[in-house]
């Protein structure tokens, strides 16, 4: 995140900004977004409540939510360029924190307008301390909305649906890349879990990624994966076998802290030509692949999660080239050491650190 959120500069000079949970998104959040874009050059969206999911009011978690907004806004025909998301945690009671939070990424200084029709946590908030931080305009989508850009449904209509079976209701009510990517991860029984408090959740702590690399071998006998060693001064696993990972960065998407991740521990240099397709489709070294999400793994317990605690967000990079093709690429410059594409039946043989060895077997396409 250190470079900020891409913000396109146009005829008007406006960028709004719009924080939300969009959990998941229906027809009337696209609606208001793309009238949003009438109105201003750039739209900064923040994704809230991104570590917290598994429960009736968080169900589902953030990198769906952020891929069902683009692909509805690209299906309106908007430029995906004048769109950026940031990743927003929350602090339940403590205004002057949340507000530091979802105001300090790099970007934010070329804000214009905030948004929100938040009265009761936001709007007599700022009235109290006689108005709005900085010279940043207000716009109150429940006075300043067109009224053909009005929706009559709300989230909670919307699982409700879901809960309920009745998918015309849902069909009527959702995204169009809600409908479009529900089914690409499970994502009806993940909120039907959620709804009954039933859900994976996250565990407070160091929240982190964790990316399974897979190739064929160039002997073809069998699926390769990429790892290395952790370094014998490490406090947790020392010496073990790894799979690329680490910490997700303040307000950094999850599938760019894997790649940024896999980038300084592997030297392999993806991109992301598609994130709003389940799986994204990517380019690893010029070479077209697809990433799609695992699973969430998240423990109390240090012999699985370290010292640190928290949760890790797992990605499965699937490559259709055998391992030889990046000899040359790869290199050990991190915190993993020997960094190599190993045969995945002798990886798990050995195993791997923390949940990794569970990581693996979880990503294994049936």
């Amino acid at each position: 995140m250190e470079d900020g959120v891409h913000i396109v500069s146009g005829p008007t000079g406006r960028t709004a900004y719009v924080i939300g949970r969009f959990s998941p998104p229906h027809k009337g959040h696209i609606l208001f977004m793309v009238w949003l874009l009438t109105q201003v050059d750039s739209l900064v969206i923040g994704i809230g409540s991104c570590y917290e999911v598994g429960v009736s009011k968080h169900p589902l978690l953030a990198v769906f939510r952020e891929k069902m907004i683009l692909w509805s806004l690209i299906n309106e025909g908007i430029d995906s360029e004048r769109v950026s998301f940031v990743h927003l945690q929350d602090f339940p009671g403590d205004f002057d924190k949340w507000w530091a939070h979802t105001t300090g990424f790099p970007g934010f200084e070329r804000v214009t307008d905030y948004v929100t029709g938040n009265e009761e946590q936001i709007l007599s908030e700022f009235r109290s301390r006689g108005g709005i931080p900085g010279s940043l305009s207000v716009i109150n989508p429940e006075k300043d909305l067109a009224e053909k850009f009005r929706f009559p449904y709300h989230a909670t209509d919307l699982r409700n649906a879901i809960l309920g079976n009745d998918y015309e209701s849902f069909a009527k009510i959702a995204a169009t890349g809600t409908i479009a990517l529900m089914g690409s991860f499970g994502g009806f029984s993940m909120i039907c879990e959620a709804l009954a408090d039933a859900g994976t959740p996250f565990i407070p702590g160091r929240q982190t990624v964790d990316i399974v690399v897979r190739c064929r071998s160039s002997r073809g006998n069998g699926k390769m994966i990429l790892c290395g060693r952790r370094k014998p001064s490490k406090k947790d696993f020392p010496g073990w076998l790894a799979i690329p990972g680490g910490a997700i960065e303040d307000y950094e998407s999850p599938m760019d802290a894997a790649i940024r991740e896999l980038g300084e521990e592997t030297g392999l240099d993806v991109k992301i030509v598609a994130r709003h397709l389940e799986p994204a489709h990517v380019l690893v070294n010029g070479h077209i692949a697809t990433m799609r999400f695992g699973k969430l793994f998240s423990s109390s317990d240090p012999t699985l999660c370290g010292t640190m605690g928290g949760s890790s967000q797992v990605f499965c990079i699937d490559l259709d080239v055998t391992s030889d093709v990046f000899a040359e690429a790869l290199r050990s410059e991190s915190d993993l050491e020997d960094v190599a594409f190993r045969y995945e039946y002798d990886v798990l043989a050995a195993g791997l650190a923390y949940q990794q060895s569970d990581m693996v077997r979880s990503t294994v396409r049936i």
